[in-house]
C-alpha cells in the first residue's frame, strides 16, 4: 500500500530526491552536538509561525479590544494559556538560541571566508530577530508592553535630522494609538516573518553549499550538489538528526517548563451554571486562571502616572547605557554603541582574510565573547539597579542611599502594577467595557477610588487599612479631620462611642475661635487662638460619665448599649431599608438609641420603625437635628449627600468645615440639588470643589468596600 503510493509520488514529484537531500548530506568529520543550535533555531522558529497563526485567529488589532482579545486567549480559549505561553517564551529562547548559534559559528570559524556571506545573513537574521520581539511586545497593549515601545520608540527619536520622522512613521502620528498598534502588527505579523523566511531559505542554502566547518571543511569544499561524501563525512541521517531532535526536544522541554511554571496571575473563576465542577479536559484547557502561562498586565494606559517601566531581558543592556548616557550625549548610548556593535559583528569576517585567517579567527572570538560579557554585565547592572539590596548574593550590593531609596521606590511600583494587573485580569472576566481595557481600571473603585481617596480627601482624612489581606498600608496623610478606614462598621461607631475627641475622630479638627461677633480671638501672642472643633461630641462623653456616676448606671449594661447601636448602624448602613428583616436588632437599637440614659436622640435624628395606628410598621423621623441626622449612615446615600453637601441643615449645618465636592454641570447633577441650592445660596465660591459623578461614586464605593467597576449612568441610591 505504501509503496505504491510513494511510487506514485516519486513518478509526479521530487519528494524522494528532496528528502534525499535533506537527510542524507554528508556531515564532514561526523556527527556532532555543537551542530544543533542551528537545527533549534529553525524548529523554534517554526513553532512562533505555528502558534502565532494560532494566536491570529482570536487576536484583534485595535486600540480598544487588543487586551480584551489577549485576556480571552489567555483566561478564555481552551488551551489558549499554553499557545501564548509558548510563542511568549519562543520568543525569548530564539534570542537565546540565536546567541549560542553566532559563538558556536564564530568559535568553530564558520564565520571566515568563503562563509562570510552566510555571516552577514546571520546578523541579518539576528536583526530581523530583535524587530520581530520588539514588535510583538506591544501586541497585547498592556502596560508593560506600551510604556517599553514609548522608550523604544522615543529613542528611534533621537536620530540626527531624521529622529523625528522615523519616530512618527513608526507611531503612526503624534501620539500612541490604534495606528501604533496595527503598523506593529503588520511589522510582526508579514513584513519581519517574511524577512526571517527568506534570509533563513538563504542562510540554510548557503551552509549546505559549504557544508559544516571541521578541520577537515575549513574551505568548505566538501559538499556538492551530487550528494557525494568524502572520506571521514557522515550522512546526517541517523545520527546528525537524532542529535537535533534530542536537542529540540530538550529546548522544547524548557520552553513547556516556563508556561507550566507560570507568570500569569492567579484569578478566580465563577461556578459553573449547572453548580457541577468543571471535568479534567476543563481544568487542563484553563489552566490560565491558576496562573499558568505567561504574564499579562493590565490594559494600557496612557494616563499612569510613574509606571515602573522596563524592556524585556535581552534589552536591559541597552537600557542601561542610557543611564551612563544623558542630554546631548545621549545619541551615543541609543545610535551610537548599539549600531557599532551590530557593524562590528558584521565586520568580524573581513578579519580573516588570505594569511590573516588565524589572527581574524582568534580575534573575533574576543570580539565576540567581549561584547556579551559586556552584555551580561550591563543587564546584569539595570537588574542590580532596581534591587535595593542588590542581586548576586549582594556581590554588586549598592551603598549610595539614594541609589536604594529609587530602587526600593521602583520596587513599591512595580508591587502596585502587579496588583493592578491581577485586578485586570480577574474584572474582564465578567466582560470589558467596548472603550478598552483600559476602563476597567480607570472605574475601579479598588484601585482608582483609592487614588481619588488619596487625591481629593486624603489632605484631611486618614484611612487606616480595613482587611489585611487587601490592603499592604494605611493612608496616613491626614491631618484636620477623621479616620474613614473603618467608616461604616460598628466598630467605628464604637469607637467614636468610647472617645470621640481621639485622632482617629474629632481630634484632628482644629478652628480658630471667634467671638459673638464672629470676629478672631487671639492668643497672648496676637496670633489666632487655634481650639478643637466639633466638640459636641466631648461634651456628651462626659454627660455619659456624670450621668454614670450620679445615678449609678452599671457601665457594663451601658457599655452593651453602645455595642447594640453600634451594629444596629452597620447593619442599616449595609442593608436597604426595604430588606431590613432583622426585627431584634432594629428594636434593639431604636430602644437604646433613644433611651433617656444614652442621650443620642437629645441631638441626631434617625428614621425609625413604628407601627401606625392601622397596626402597620412604616418609618417616621425621630430625634433632634442639632447634630447630624443619622438615617442610613454609613450607606452609600449618606456619604454621597455628605460629599455634595456637608452644610445642609440634616448634616453640619453653619458648623460645618468640609468644602462640597460635586460636579455641579454634569450627569446626576440633579442629586440633592434642591436642598443644595437651599444651603449654599450665600455661601463663597472656595467651597466648592470640583469632581466628577464617576469619581465620587467610585470614592463612595472605596469606603464602603463596594469594589464593582462604573460605567456612568445614574449614581445607586
Amino acid at each position: 500500500m505504501i509503496t505504491p503510493l510513494l511510487n506514485w509520488l516519486r513518478h509526479r514529484s521530487a519528494v524522494r530526491e528532496l528528502i534525499g537531500a535533506m537527510l542524507l548530506e554528508g556531515v564532514p568529520g561526523g556527527a556532532r552536538w555543537r551542530y544543533v543550535w542551528g537545527s533549534c533555531l529553525v524548529f523554534v522558529f517554526s513553532l512562533q509561525l505555528i502558534t502565532g497563526i494560532m494566536l491570529m485567529t482570536a487576536y484583534s488589532p485595535s486600540s480598544s479590544q487588543a487586551w480584551n482579545s489577549v485576556h480571552a486567549i489567555q483566561y478564555k480559549m481552551d488551551f489558549g494559556w499554553l499557545i501564548r505561553g509558548l510563542h511568549h517564551f519562543g520568543s525569548q529562547t530564539m534570542m537565546v538560541l540565536i546567541a549560542l548559534h553566532m559563538l558556536q559559528v564564530v568559535i568553530a570559524g564558520a564565520h571566515l571566508p568563503p562563509r562570510e556571506l552566510n555571516w552577514w545573513l546571520g546578523v541579518g537574521l539576528l536583526s530581523l530577530t530583535l524587530g520581530l520581539s520588539l514588535t510583538g511586545y506591544l501586541l497585547p497593549w498592556d502596560q508593560k508592553g506600551y510604556w517599553a515601545t514609548r522608550v523604544a520608540t522615543n529613542i528611534a527619536g533621537t536620530l540626527p535630522e531624521i529622529g523625528g520622522e522615523v519616530r512618527q512613521q513608526a507611531v503612526g502620528g503624534p501620539d500612541y494609538g490604534n495606528y501604533t498598534l496595527t503598523r506593529f502588527y503588520a511589522l510582526h505579523v508579514a513584513i519581519l516573518p517574511l524577512g526571517m523566511i527568506l534570509l533563513m531559505i538563504a542562510h540554510i542554502y548557503i551552509f549546505r553549499r559549504h557544508g559544516v566547518t571541521c578541520k577537515e571543511n575549513q574551505e568548505g569544499l566538501v559538499t556538492n550538489p551530487d550528494n557525494e561524501h568524502s572520506a571521514g563525512a557522515e550522512p546526517f541521517w541517523p545520527r546528525q538528526a537524532f542529535y537535533d531532535m534530542l536537542a529540540c526536544m530538550a529546548v522544547f522541554g524548557v520552553m513547556l517548563g516556563l508556561v507550566l511554571y507560570g507568570f500569569a496571575h492567579k484569578i478566580e473563576t465563577p461556578p459553573r451554571e449547572d453548580g457541577a465542577e468543571p471535568g479534567l479536559y476543563e481544568q487542563l484547557a484553563r489552566m490560565g486562571t491558576q496562573g499558568k502561562g505567561a504574564e499579562l498586565d493590565a490594559a494600557a494606559d496612557r494616563d499612569t502616572a510613574n509606571y515602573p517601566a522596563r524592556p524585556e531581558w535581552y534589552f536591559l543592556a541597552l537600557f542601561q547605557l542610557l543611564k551612563y548616557f544623558k542630554g546631548e550625549y545621549a545619541i551615543i548610548g541609543t545610535v551610537v554603541i548599539p549600531n557599532g556593535a551590530m557593524l562590528l559583528l558584521a565586520l568580524l569576517p573581513l578579519l580573516g582574510f588570505g594569511p590573516l585567517r588565524k589572527f581574524g579567527h582568534f580575534a573575533s572570538i574576543l570580539v565576540l565573547i567581549t561584547l556579551l560579557v559586556l552584555t551580561g554585565l550591563l543587564t546584569l547592572q539595570a537588574l542590580d539597579d532596581d534591587q535595593p539590596d542588590g542581586i548576586l548574593w549582594g556581590i554588586m550590593k549598592k551603598n549610595d542611599e539614594e541609589a536604594v531609596k529609587t530602587a526600593k521606590k521602583f520596587q513599591e511600583s512595580v508591587k502596585e502594577a502587579e496588583e493592578k494587573a491581577k485586578r485586570a485580569c480577574q474584572l474582564a472576566m465578567d466582560g470589558t467595557p467596548v472603550e478598552g481595557g483600559e476602563y476597567l481600571m480607570r472605574n475601579d473603585p479598588f484601585t482608582r477610588g483609592r487614588e481619588l481617596f488619596q487625591q481629593k480627601c486624603g489632605s484631611c482624612h486618614n484611612f487606616t487599612k480595613q482587611d489585611k489581606d487587601l490592603f499592604d498600608k494605611s493612608w496616613t496623610g491626614g491631618k484636620t479631620a477623621s479616620d474613614l478606614g473603618d467608616f461604616g462598621r460598628a466598630s467605628w461607631i464604637r469607637g467614636l462611642l468610647e472617645n470621640p475627641m481621639s485622632d482617629k475622630y474629632f481630634g484632628l479638627i482644629k478652628v480658630v475661635e471667634r467671638d459673638a461677633d464672629d470676629k478672631e480671638v487671639k492668643d497672648d501672642k496676637g496670633k489666632p487662638n487655634i481650639v478643637h472643633g466639633l466638640t459636641g461630641m466631648r461634651g456628651w462623653r462626659k454627660g455619659v460619665d456624670k450621668r454614670r456616676d450620679a445615678k449609678k448606671i452599671d457601665a457594663k449594661i451601658q457599655d452593651k448599649d453602645f455595642d447594640t447601636i453600634a451594629e444596629w448602624l452597620e447593619y442599616q448602613a449595609k442593608t436597604p431599608k426595604a430588606e431590613r428583616r432583622n426585627d431584634k436588632l432594629i428594636d434593639a437599637g431604636q430602644e437604646a438609641f433613644t433611651s433617656d440614659k444614652n442621650k443620642c436622640s437629645t441631638c441626631h435624628m434617625i428614621e425609625a420603625r413604628v407601627k401606625n395606628d392601622a397596626g402597620k410598621f412604616v418609618w417616621e423621623k425621630q430625634g433632634d437635628v442639632t447634630a447630624p441626622d443619622l438615617t442610613d449612615w454609613g450607606s452609600a446615600a449618606y456619604i454621597r449627600g455628605m460629599i455634595m453637601n456637608p452644610a445642609h441643615k440634616s448634616r453640619y449645618a453653619d458648623r460645618n468645615l468640609m468644602p462640597a465636592f460635586r460636579n455641579i454641570d454634569g450627569l446626576g447633577a440633579e442629586v440633592l440639588a434642591e436642598e443644595f441650592r437651599d444651603t449654599h445660596e450665600k455661601v463663597r465660591a472656595k467651597t466648592f470643589l470640583p469632581l466628577t459623578d464617576i469619581e465620587r461614586e467610585m470614592i463612595i464605593r472605596w469606603i464602603t468596600r463596594d469594589y464593582r467597576p462604573i460605567y456612568g449612568g445614574a449614581p445607586i441610591r
